[in-house]
């Protein structure tokens, strides 16, 4: 769980940033990660919803070449004024 939370990470401080809401998120676990390794969160505009002013995420966290967690999530984005 704790890799999962580098998903929010990247949705909070870099993509789309600040001032977006969680809206949902899912997520499977694929395979385990070890003490030591170096997880390495992904996450790729995969649908807009323009009107609803939201966003479809893929998110994937992976070591290596493995994929550790694979999920999807749906942010809504703030109006910019």
């Amino acid at each position: 769980m704790l890799s999962a939370g580098l998903i929010s990470a990247v949705f909070g401080m870099r993509l789309p940033g600040p001032g977006c809401i969680y809206l949902s998120q899912s997520l499977k676990f694929k395979a385990p990660v070890k003490i030591g390794q170096t997880v390495v969160a992904r996450v790729t505009v995969k649908e807009l919803k323009v009107e609803k002013r939201r966003v479809v995420f893929s998110t994937v966290c992976s070591c290596g070449d493995t994929v550790v967690i694979d999920g999807e999530a749906e942010l809504l984005i703030p109006a910019r004024g």
